[in-house]
């Protein structure tokens, strides 16, 4: 069901992503990012190449090779420039932009900080990234990028749609970092409905007003943690800084 979520995304946009899903013959293994601001981190710490330099405790053979972002209130524009990151190891390029069609979904002020958004509020992208690293060479993804409320990027379009998602990014989210009055705690309440093989997460989490709010007013947010079994660990200081690790955490 990852490609039909993807053509709901694409709409009636006769474009590159349309053309990449016609000709599609893989497997779709889709990583969601909510919360991801501008971290393409994922796209090195989650590759084949990095897993095989960095083994974990158990052998990794599933690895996303498409990425969904989503972010209500993007402070950043990928309009004007190619080159979005750049440090003595990393360049993040973007090789070709397109918009797709908006999202109409609510910002609910029990669960985001700004309710009224911005001016690409709403808006939806698919991005071609380039990353260059001088450990892992070169990796290229396809990224949809979409401004909108996580909780009802889920609700609303994921959870309908039957999506499979194999990885959930769980790093930096609301409460801990501003922009959101929920800390992602919801998120474990999903992860068997969306199919979800690893869970990557930095640890911060409690049900803050936002997770209550988010629970009450999207009742299909609602369920019960899965067990989990840490496979991976990162120091958080190797991913933005953070002060706690970042674990890899399979699904069971």
């Amino acid at each position: 069901m990852s490609k039909k979520l993807l053509y709901h995304l694409n709409g009636n946009t006769d474009g590159r992503l349309k053309t990449y899903l016609d000709s599609l013959k893989d497997t779709l293994h889709i990583a969601w990012y909510p919360s991801a601001g501008i971290d393409f981190r994922p796209m090195l710490y989650l590759s084949p190449k990095y897993s095989e330099k960095n083994p974990g405790s158990i052998k990794e053979n599933i690895f996303p090779n498409f990425f969904i972002y989503t972010d209500y209130l993007p402070y950043f524009t990928f309009f004007n420039k190619s080159i979005i990151y750049k440090d003595r190891r990393t360049v993040v390029t973007v090789e070709h932009i397109e918009a797709l069609p908006n999202l109409r979904l609510r910002l609910d002020e029990d669960i985001v900080e700004f309710p009224e958004g911005n001016e690409l509020t709403g808006k939806v992208l698919f991005l071609e990234i380039k990353v260059k690293s001088k450990e892992l060479g070169e990796l290229q993804y396809p990224l949809i990028y979409a401004f909108v409320e996580n909780e009802a990027f889920c609700s609303k379009i994921l959870l309908p749609s039957k999506s499979d998602i194999s990885h959930i990014i769980h790093v930096r989210y609301g409460t801990a970092y501003g922009g959101s009055k929920s800390s992602g705690i919801w998120l474990f309440n999903v992860l068997k409905r969306l199919n979800c093989k690893v869970f990557i997460s930095d640890g911060l989490y409690n049900l803050a007003s936002g997770d209550v709010a988010a629970l009450v007013k999207y009742r299909n947010l609602n369920g019960n943690k899965p067990e989990m079994e840490v496979i991976r660990t990162l120091p958080g200081k190797l991913w933005s800084k953070m002060i706690t690790n970042i674990t890899w955490n399979i699904v069971k």
